[in-house]
This record gives C-alpha cells, sequence and structure tokens, in this order.
C-alpha cells in the first residue's frame, strides 16, 4: 500500500466541516479496496494522526478513538482555533 496515495484518499474524504475519524477510514477503506480488519483500521487511523502531525488536517477529540474524534481540512470554519490533542495517548 503505497503511503501517499493512502494519504491522497485520506485527503479526499476531508472537507471544511468536521467528519468522524470513523467515517473518513471507512471511506478510505472502500474506496482503496482494504480488507475491513482492525489491522487495516489501525493502518488508516495512524495515517490521519500523521496529517494531523503535518498540519494537513486539524483534530478534536482523542484520535485513538475513531468513533470519537473529528478531522477537517485547515483553516476552514472560523479557522484553525481547534484544540489540539496530546497525540502521544
Amino acid at each position: 500500500m503505497d503511503v501517499d496515495e493512502l494519504d491522497a484518499t485520506i485527503l479526499s474524504h476531508a472537507g471544511e466541516r468536521w467528519l468522524k475519524v470513523a467515517r473518513i477510514a471507512a471511506e478510505t477503506m472502500q474506496e482503496r479496496g482494504l480488507d475491513p480488519s482492525d489491522e487495516q483500521l489501525d493502518v488508516v487511523v495512524a495515517r490521519v494522526r500523521a496529517l494531523v502531525v503535518r498540519e494537513r488536517l486539524v483534530a478534536q477529540g482523542n484520535l485513538s478513538r475513531p468513533r470519537f474524534s473529528e478531522v477537517r481540512l485547515p483553516g476552514a470554519e472560523g479557522g484553525d482555533n481547534a484544540w489540539r490533542q496530546d497525540l502521544r495517548t
């Protein structure tokens, strides 16, 4: 699996409004033809976290819990004043 292609797919599913990480991961996995296993989900969520660290996405919530965290593209909806979580958790 090419990381750059995976990142591009993740970013294509993100938008200007907050979306659940679980939703973006599911759509990404479906588009890329990935097996809906926990292992594949972990890979996609790890890439979402990497995109947040690289400031390609902004996040709210605990990214270790995809159903309880959200991401969006930077610069949308009132600026980037979203609080940043501790990514070490």
